[in-house]
């Protein structure tokens, strides 16, 4: 089997399709590192100028407002809230002129939790987070202001109690480590999960060119599909080689962080955040990836054995990654068990830090029920593949 293996191996890295396959990620990667990253603008970030010209502002209004009993109750309302926010921003704006940003990080936690209890508790129709949640049209800013002003204060609070390097590139989250997050939580899943499917696509279906050469091998049908799996599954680990090309060209010029930085996790249930370490969300994100490039591959070998067509494993493969659009509406947790979809779990960083329940508004999308789901499919697919490999007028090709 080992020899099978090799030469396996061997076929699927001359294949021409899987060598585009793996220049195109390297392509992908070394743009986003060029291009991309380098015009990331996030919405949190480090602006001197607009924290003195916040300070200044309610300083001004601090020092000439005139309280008395003919005075407009929204001017009240300002004059007790500015004083205590006045302070976070001073203590701000000193530590970031002082390049004291340990001081910084704990004055900003403090700023975005009490902005966040303002703003979202007793702002009502006057009060608004930071104008970059409410671009396009967005139906939820309020919510998604809510959500990331509890995420900065988490994040900045980690940075005070951890014992990271801390710099504006962490601080902005642009070091390796954490646009590597910051990918696992938009578009990287679909990436590698597709880079899969593509790999997986014609695994099986492509020794029927050439069947003679592999009927005289001491092995079972069901052993080369083994075989094909495994090499399926490594090669799909492989896929991140090209795309830390572009990594190493983001630590060049932002830094790489380090493994101890914290990780915001959203609990549904508390409607609170507790943070993690990177390490520890990075092997969760791994671990849900790995069990999803089972998934991918035990389903495509079930397809291949059935159907027969690398057009069909290629629509089956897409169909499951795109089915949760199908289902998608903001919300719809509450009233529906999402969860026991194994489609809800294709965006892995999402799902980890807790993102994914505050958009479905539930709490029940959590690592071990997604390992658990995914596993249990992934498992059905092998051992229906497994009992057909077994029928006596079974041909493989």
């Amino acid at each position: 089997m080992r020899a099978y293996f090799k030469m396996e191996f061997l076929q699927f890295m001359s294949n021409k399709k899987n060598i585009a396959i793996y220049v195109l990620l390297l392509f992908f990667s070394c743009y986003y590192a060029l291009i991309i990253a380098p015009a990331y603008d996030p919405i949190e970030k480090v602006d001197v100028s607009e924290i003195e010209a916040r300070y200044l502002t309610k300083e001004e209004f601090l020092n000439n407002v005139v309280i008395n009993d003919w005075t407009h109750p929204l001017t009240r309302f300002a004059a007790s809230i500015y004083p205590e926010w006045n302070e976070y921003e001073k203590e701000r704006l000193d530590a970031i002129k002082q390049h004291n940003l340990k001081d910084y990080a704990e004055a900003t936690f403090k700023w975005y939790a009490y902005s966040d209890n303002i703003i979202f508790n007793w702002g009502g129709e006057f009060l608004f987070y930071n104008p970059g949640y409410y671009t396009y049209g967005n139906d939820y800013a309020r919510m998604d202001g809510h959500y990331g002003y509890l995420y900065s204060a988490s994040r900045y609070e980690g940075y005070t109690e951890g014992e990271s390097d801390l710099s504006v590139n962490v601080f902005e989250e642009r070091t390796v480590l954490q646009t590597v997050q910051r990918l696992l939580h938009s578009y990287l899943p679909l990436v590698l999960i597709v880079s899969c499917i593509l790999f997986t696509v014609d695994v099986v279906l492509k020794d029927r060119r050439n069947p003679t050469l592999l009927q005289g091998l001491p092995l079972s049908d069901w052993q080369k599909l083994i075989v094909k799996g495994g090499v399926s599954l490594l090669g799909s680990l492989l896929a991140i080689i090209p795309l830390t090309v572009g990594l190493f060209i983001i630590g060049a010029r932002y830094g790489f962080g380090d493994f101890d930085l914290p990780v915001p996790i959203y609990s549904a249930g508390e409607k609170v955040f507790s943070n993690i370490l990177m390490r520890d969300y990075l092997i969760q994100n791994t671990l849900l990836l790995v069990c999803w490039f089972l998934f991918f591959i035990s389903l495509t070998m079930l397809v291949s054995v059935t159907i027969k067509n690398e057009f069909a494993n290629l629509l089956v493969g897409c169909v499951f990654v795109i089915a949760e659009f199908m289902y998608y509406v903001r919300g719809i947790g509450a009233i529906r068990d999402v969860h026991w979809y194994p489609t809800s779990y294709v965006q892995t960083g999402q799902v980890l830090s807790g993102y994914r329940n505050y958009l479905y508004g539930t709490e029940a999308l959590t690592f071990g029920t997604g390992m658990f789901v995914i596993g249990v499919c992934a498992c059905v697919f092998l051992c229906i593949t497994f009992l057909i490999s077994r029928r006596r007028k079974f041909k493989l090709f």
